[in-house]
């Protein structure tokens, strides 16, 4: 055993004949070609994974666009709100009116 996998990592080859080396090589090209679907399958997951997360992201700065004009539109409320409480709250503007007072003869003045 310990010899076929020395031959299987080119180790010791110059000593077996061609019908030896044909069952070597059929071994390394399965399993050459078992890396290589593992590789693929791999790639394949994170492929997969990238566009979820491409979605998710896309998904969630929707949201957050959302949310920020919502909350925009919330202070828009708020301040309208406000300005319209402190019409509704303001005291009436002080009418601008003078009070005549009758003239009277001074009567300290003139001795």
């Amino acid at each position: 055993m310990q010899i076929e996998l020395r031959h299987l990592k080119g180790e010791d080859l110059n000593s077996l004949n061609p019908k030896e080396l044909i069952p070597i090589e059929e071994a390394l090209q399965n399993g050459l070609a078992g890396v290589r679907d593992k590789q693929m399958d791999f790639l394949k997951m994170l492929k997969k994974n990238e566009r979820m997360l491409e979605e998710e992201n896309k998904r969630l700065t929707y949201l957050l666009h959302h949310q920020q004009l919502a909350m925009e539109g919330g202070m828009r409320e708020l301040d309208i709100g406000y300005h319209q409480k402190d019409r509704e709250y303001a005291p009436p503007p002080m009418p601008m009116t003078f009070r005549v007072q009758p003239i009277q003869p001074n009567l300290h003045g003139n001795k």
